[in-house]
């Protein structure tokens, strides 16, 4: 199993990003990136997209880079910038790890419109478990049995 198939194994179970249509499109040393096709059911009431929908995508994309990178972190404290409402078809988001320390990890995620423009800032920190990768491999390959 690679590390991309454990990904997904793991984030399979994550309900509320399959209700709201994020998917992951790239997951490296450097890098993940999901997407999601923005409709009706993502506008808030000035029909730009929902916060708590750039929220997701971004905390999505912060967990998928960080789990990547360190097996079985989790979420510690997330925060946003609003740069510009959100009017477009789809929006990406982008988490770059900006440092590891012990078990604290730190990043930033960035959410882009169809244009490529900067629609919100987040910075999220993590806490990492000390758990081995192959370890968990093999108990999610076990699963698939």
């Amino acid at each position: 199993m690679t590390d991309k198939e454990l990904l997904i194994k793991i984030f399979e179970k994550d309900g509320y990003v399959k209700l709201s249509g994020i998917e992951l499109m790239e997951v490296t040393e450097e890098k993940a990136v999901a997407r999601a096709k923005i409709g009706a059911e993502h506008l808030n009431a000035n029909g730009s997209v929902q916060g708590g929908m750039l929220y997701t995508i971004a905390d999505f994309a912060f967990a998928v880079h960080a789990n990547f990178l360190h097996p079985k972190s989790v979420t510690q404290a997330g925060q946003i910038t609003y740069i510009r409402p959100a009017v477009t078809k789809y929006i990406t988001a982008t988490a770059t790890e900006t440092v590891r320390v012990g078990h604290n990890t730190v990043s930033e995620v960035l959410i882009r419109d169809e244009w490529e423009q900067i629609v919100c800032v987040c910075h999220f920190n993590g806490f990492v478990k000390d758990v081995d990768k192959e370890e968990l491999k093999k108990k999610y390959e076990e699963e698939r049995k």
